[in-house]
């Protein structure tokens, strides 16, 4: 079964990459639009202070696949969640603070983000805090202790729509191999996940996605019921978004609806999501 879902796998990125290929080649006769381009990413990039900010509402607060409303101890198939960010950056590296509130559910999270991005490449290491109702201020690297998790992420973007993406955790008081030869040693807990974007004229974009746990990660990846670790590798991820974007001024008005399933837990979510940012 493992070895079909990563011929499919394979199967799916040679298409999009030979596809994403032609489209890049075509974009490329066209030497006025690439100097443009290219002209716009040395204005992205300048070494200045810069800031922004942003607002969501999600139907369900969605990660790698699994809905984080049954974290809260009130599991629901929909709860919805306010998601508020804010970033401050000096040309290619940035902080940014992130937060989840749920509605339904007492889930609650906050992330930290450090991040750098250059061209097609975003390199982040972040702290994902989401004990609810616990001290934040417990001390960090005490594996019994912490509500922190330390994650490395990187993701990079081939021809403008193909992303790959890896993350991988180094801390995490439940991150730890439970049976086996290997019990009691760091799991490393990791995720990678390939996503291709299609716009359709200029109405709005599809992102196709699959994502999975390459190895056992018993610090996100459970099975059906939510309380047994997923052994091995585990698809978890299997999405499909329409994303528009509308401007007024200065300000941009996201729209995100879509299907997800996880074929490890067998959960089938419908997702809304729309906010604005700045």
């Amino acid at each position: 079964m493992t070895r079909e879902i990563l011929l499919t796998l394979a199967t799916f990125v040679l298409t999009c990459a030979t596809q994403a290929q032609e489209i890049t080649s075509a974009a490329e006769s066209n030497t006025a639009t690439t100097t443009q381009l290219s002209n716009d990413n040395d204005d992205k990039y300048k070494w200045e202070f810069w800031w922004g900010g942003g607002f969501d509402l999600a139907s369900n607060y969605m990660w790698r696949g699994f809905d984080q409303s049954y974290r809260g101890g009130n599991r629901t198939m929909l709860d919805p969640s306010l998601q508020p960010s804010v970033a401050f950056g000096y040309g290619k590296f940035y902080v940014e603070f992130w937060g989840n509130a749920s509605l339904i559910s007492d889930y609650k999270e906050f992330d930290i983000f450090l991040g750098f991005e250059h061209e097609n490449l975003l390199i982040t290491l972040y702290d994902v805090f989401c004990g609810v109702g616990s001290d934040f201020n417990k001390p960090f690297f005490d594996k019994r202790m912490t509500n922190h998790s330390l994650t490395a992420t990187i993701d990079y973007t081939l021809f403008d729509r193909l992303r790959l993406h890896w993350a991988t955790t180094f801390l995490h008081p439940d991150d730890y191999i439970e049976t086996g030869k290997r019990t009691g040693k760091r799991a490393f807990s990791s995720y990678f996940e390939i996503a291709y974007t299609q716009p359709v004229k200029d109405l709005f974009d599809i992102e196709i996605s699959a994502g999975a746990s390459p190895w056992t990660a018993p610090f996100w990846c459970f099975e059906n019921d939510m309380e047994s670790v997923a052994k091995g590798f585990n698809v978890t991820n299997l999405s499909v978004m329409l994303n528009r974007e509308f401007e007024i001024g200065n300000v941009a008005l996201p729209v995100q609806l879509g299907y997800i399933y996880n074929p490890t837990t067998r959960y089938h979510y419908a997702m809304l999501i729309a906010g604005f940012s700045f």
